[in-house]
């Protein structure tokens, strides 16, 4: 049975606040010779650890709300030392007077090469190019910090992107893939200048609105909360007008999806065929999720 992500809001009241990023990490070595394998099993530990160990916020304000973040490596290729793969990273948000999460984002990333040699240490300095394994990784987690805070208070996470955008100029200098400005429009320096740029705060300020005053809001004013939710989406058709193929766009759509899609599908009921024309234009891949709208 599908879950009614309005009941998950509706049903529960707790708010939950503990240490300020968890990472979960899965490596999938499906798809390369399991002879030997050992290397690739002291990475994902040695990871999970630098991951979880770093302290890559203070200790201030809303930063003390837990950042959940998921993420799967999987590795295609193993010549020596250099490792081919791909990376998704989905974080979610706690919302307020519940238990349920909502995503904040879902990025792949299929342009990540990397040397590693086993048990070699892993440093971490924002503005320093030390080897693509930690660079990727740190501006992912940058990224998925960012998105929280701005989802908490209006441009909140500008100080975290700010760091994002330092790793992506560091790498600028190396060779690594997925880091050249001209390279690949769907690349981590596209997604920081976009987000970073003044030309999408209103994207931003949405998240906030979305989160703060529509989702934390389900519970006290369902009705209310839902109509907020539908103007702030139709909000952004200006912005992906403007830029139509934009993949920060692309990437809150795709993390998006199937919350809309049951937000407003059942409860209270609003108005939605100018959401559902706005969705079907600027968001086709996601028409399954659109499907479950009630008009």
């Amino acid at each position: 049975m599908r879950t009614n992500i309005l009941l998950l809001i509706l049903g529960f009241h707790a708010m939950v606040w503990a240490q300020p990023v968890r990472v979960d990490l899965t490596v999938n070595t499906e798809l390369v010779n399991q002879t030997n394998i050992a290397p690739v099993k002291t990475l994902e530990k040695s990871l999970r650890d630098f991951l979880n160990n770093t302290k890559w916020t203070s200790e201030n304000g809303n930063e003390q709300a837990e950042v959940s973040i998921s993420m799967l490596l999987t590795i295609s290729n193993i010549n020596d030392n250099s490792y081919g793969a791909t990376l998704q990273v989905q974080s979610g948000r706690l919302v307020f007077n519940s238990s349920y999460t909502s995503p904040l984002v879902t990025f792949l990333d299929d342009n990540f090469n990397f040397t590693y040699q086993e048990f070699q240490p892993f440093y971490f300095d924002v503005n320093r190019y030390n080897n693509n394994l930690v660079s990727v990784f740190s501006y992912y987690i940058y990224m998925a910090i960012g998105m929280e805070l701005d989802s908490f208070s209006p441009l909140g996470g500008t100080s975290f992107f700010e760091r994002a955008r330092t790793i992506a100029n560091a790498a600028q200098a190396s060779n690594a893939q997925g880091w050249a400005v001209s390279q690949n429009r769907n690349g981590r320096y596209e997604l920081i200048d976009q987000i970073i740029s003044p030309a999408f705060n209103d994207f931003r300020n949405v998240i906030y609105q979305y989160h703060r005053n529509g989702l934390d809001n389900m519970v006290s004013a369902p009705e209310e909360a839902k109509t907020l939710l539908k103007d702030e989406l139709l909000s952004l058709q200006k912005l992906m007008q403007r830029q139509p193929n934009s993949y920060l766009m692309r990437a809150f759509f795709d993390a998006k999806g199937e919350e809309i899609g049951q937000l407003f599908s059942d409860g209270p009921e609003v108005e939605t065929d100018e959401l559902l024309r706005f969705l079907n234009r600027f968001a086709p891949s996601n028409s399954q999720f659109w499907a479950l709208i009630s008009r």
